[in-house]
């Protein structure tokens, strides 16, 4: 009878017992998200982060307590908690608790607010960053002092942290529109095509495709002379200061060789009479400077201007007397947006 009493309190006792068990057993690779409800968008890129990564995450929208973030952890199943928002001086600041390793870690982002857009792309990076951080001790010789066993996606985290690392963006393209004024010639526009490739740290290759839209021209006694270039470059660009993942403006120098397409056409005050035409190759070089601005991501908006040397003189027979185009320094500065790939 004693027994039979102990099998039918033991089984009462078992679905309250298995549910606890069942509720404090965390998913595997979960993450509680918590961040300040005027971030809801920085919740969603700091998601995205941690999903790549292979984590499973509940974002919750609320002012986060780095005191209650074991509790909440705990009550959401969850292997760690990340907490974003504000400090007093207007900062960000990120507060990671990791039950695996038993540590908080917490890390201030100065000079960014989390109304601040370009703030999303830093924070994520950062919030895992630290992460990763504390993880690394799942491979120290001691075991984790944490209250639970890291979960695969945990561990394959802290014996493998280079998947943490973003691809490294070396090629840009874009697109550009300016002005070209040469000597004794009126202000052109132009429209250029631009290609880099970085293949140092603070070096890349770049390569440029322009035209003048419009020819330049030039008064020659009773007619005028137009001229139009068109320009192949190429060259190396020193970066002062390079782009990078959470930087907002990038400054360069470049030296390039350049190819001149120079043509000049001379026409009489009769326009039924059209003069002499003549078409020359003419190496140049050019010497810019390149500065950037980044508007969203991987897209900046660029300023470049540049002075040029040409070689080689175009010349054109005009009212009797020779004239000469090209042989002297000639400026443009040009404008646009650039992609990062």
């Amino acid at each position: 009878m004693r027994r039979l009493r102990l099998v039918i309190w033991l089984a009462a006792l078992w679905p309250l017992v298995s549910g606890a068990a069942h509720a404090e057993a965390p998913s595997a690779g979960h993450i509680l998200l918590v961040v300040d409800e005027r971030a809801v968008a920085l919740a969603t890129r700091v998601s995205a982060e941690l999903e790549t990564l292979g984590f499973s995450v509940e974002a919750q929208t609320r002012e986060p307590n780095p005191a209650e973030l074991a509790i909440a952890a705990r009550q959401a199943s969850a292997f760690a908690a990340i907490g974003i928002g504000p400090t007093a001086e207007g900062n960000v600041e990120i507060t990671v608790l990791d039950r695996v390793t038993g540590k908080t870690l917490r890390r201030e982002v100065l000079g960014r607010s989390l109304e601040d857009p370009t703030t999303r792309e830093l924070v994520a990076l950062r919030a895992s960053e630290l992460l990763r951080a504390s993880l690394m001790e799942i491979e120290a010789p001691h075991p984790p002092r944490g209250e639970l066993p890291p979960p695969p996606a945990a561990a394959r985290i802290a014996s493998a942290p280079e998947t943490l690392r973003r691809p490294e963006r070396r090629l840009r393209l874009g697109v550009e529109g300016g002005v070209l004024i040469a000597p004794g010639l009126s202000a052109a526009p132009l429209l250029q095509g631009t290609f880099g490739a970085r293949v140092l740290g603070a070096l890349e290759l770049g390569v440029t495709v322009g035209s003048q839209l419009t020819p330049g021209e030039r008064s020659a006694g009773v007619g005028r002379i137009e001229s139009t270039a068109r320009w192949l470059s190429v060259g190396p660009k020193l970066l002062l200061l390079p782009r990078r993942e959470a930087s907002r403006v990038a400054l360069g120098i470049d030296a390039t060789f350049t190819l001149l397409g120079l043509t000049a056409s001379g026409f009489a005050a009769d326009a039924g009479y059209r003069g002499a035409s003549h078409f020359v190759w003419s190496p140049a070089f050019t010497v810019g400077i390149d500065s950037k601005i980044r508007i969203h991501k991987q897209l900046w908006w660029a300023l470049r201007p540049a002075l040029g040397f040409a070689t080689r003189t175009l010349s054109l027979q005009a009212d009797g007397r020779e004239l000469k185009l090209w042989g002297r320094p000639w400026l443009w500065c040009a404008t646009g947006l650039e992609v990062e790939l």
